[in-house]
């Protein structure tokens, strides 16, 4: 029997029977896990953002909601939580949607046994905290990469306080001075700005899903790109269309950067990098990067480079871990965790690249969606 503390999972089952069955079957558990159920989404969700439980078994038809509608509103509300959905006999393919949406493990009602409930909630949370270390190790690959741009940025930072510092000392009235003073809070706004995001990259607190505009998440990395990329490399930012997404902002920094410095390494002899956002109704549109799922409206972030593309031979692994084409310059671990980040957005991604023109990784991300609304706009 383990010596940790036990699993916390919140069961969302209608089923008072089956509930109970669940409940005792991961009670009895090896490592035994503290149950807490509920029999509606709405509830389940409260208990979600109030407990931050350790993995949610989820029936997917339930009095307030039905299908991937479920699943797609408990992703959105808390996208770092393993989930385990329960269907019926006849819903297998709704289940194989559901793993393409993010699920870890699905359940037939009509087939459990304690085993292969506790075998599931095990592995769901386990997979978990592999991907967890997976990322925070390609945190400190990318904090190598960053400092010298770092580096560089905070330099010029602290070259503007100084000048601006001493514009206020020798200024002769008191419009110079304000106008100086103006200078030197910008400045050093810059600065803990910069500052911020580079301790959210460092660090490894829980996930922190919030609503934010795609306007503001590409106005806040532009910081981090531009200290990464060379001169040589042009960067293009738009068009970025407004669109609410329920994410960590953290975590979106670490997947930017990661698609830039793929983006920069593509053209060594310098080019062009674009960064844009579109919103996307996948119901009319099914092109590249859009999510194969109901979401009434998406928003697709595109990293663009005009670098050499990438062989087709191997395009289908470039998100495989520890695959890399860069040799002793690469751990292959940083498209990997772009993919991992991805599906705990509930996203999509995918890559189009053509040799000698250049690559597009497309990232496609549901809006934000309260349970209920039909229509949200961009």
């Amino acid at each position: 029997m383990g010596t940790g503390p036990a699993l916390r999972v919140l069961l969302v089952e209608d089923d008072a029977a089956l509930a109970a069955f669940l409940g005792v079957a991961l009670a009895a558990s090896a490592e035994p896990a503290a149950v807490q159920a509920v029999s509606d989404l709405r509830t389940g969700l409260e208990q979600i953002r109030q407990t931050n439980p350790d993995a949610v078994v989820l029936d997917l038809n339930l009095p307030d909601s039905e299908g991937l509608a479920t699943l797609r509103a408990v992703l959105a509300s808390a996208p770092h939580l393993p989930v385990v959905v329960l269907t019926g006999m006849a819903d297998t393919e709704i289940a194989r949607q559901a793993l393409q949406l993010g699920a870890q493990d699905w359940l037939l009602k009509g087939d459990l046994d304690p085993d292969v409930v506790q075998r599931a909630v095990r592995y769901a949370v386990d997979r978990k905290q592999l991907t967890d270390r997976l990322v925070q190790a390609q945190k400190l690959e990318i904090a190598g990469r960053l400092a010298n741009g770092v580096a560089h940025e905070f330099n010029n930072v602290l070259t503007a306080i100084a000048g601006s510092a001493q514009l206020v000392e020798e200024a002769e009235d008191d419009e110079s001075r304000g106008s100086a003073l103006d200078l030197l809070r910008r400045a050093a706004r810059q600065g803990i700005a910069l500052s911020r995001q580079l301790l959210s990259l460092a660090r490894n607190p829980p996930l922190n899903a919030a609503v934010v505009s795609t306007v503001a998440l590409v106005d806040s990395g532009r910081l981090l790109v531009q200290a990464v990329l060379p001169s040589s490399v042009q960067l293009e930012i738009g068009p970025v269309d407004d669109v609410p997404v329920r994410l960590d902002p953290g975590q979106f920094d670490q997947l930017l950067l990661n698609l830039v410095l793929n983006a920069r390494d593509a053209m060594p002899e310098g080019g062009t990098l674009r960064i844009s956002v579109t919103a996307v109704q996948p119901a009319a549109d099914r092109g590249a990067g859009v999510l194969a799922s109901q979401a009434p409206l998406c928003a697709v972030v595109r990293v663009s480079d005009t670098g050499g593309g990438i062989d087709p031979a191997i395009e289908s692994r470039v998100f495989e871990p520890f695959f890399s084409t860069k040799g002793a310059r690469g751990t292959g671990l940083g498209l990997a965790v772009v993919a991992e980040i991805v599906d705990r957005f509930g996203g999509a991604i995918h890559v189009d690249s053509r040799v000698g023109v250049g690559t597009t990784f497309a990232v496609s991300v549901p809006a934000a969606v309260e349970p209920g609304e039909e229509n949200p706009r961009a």
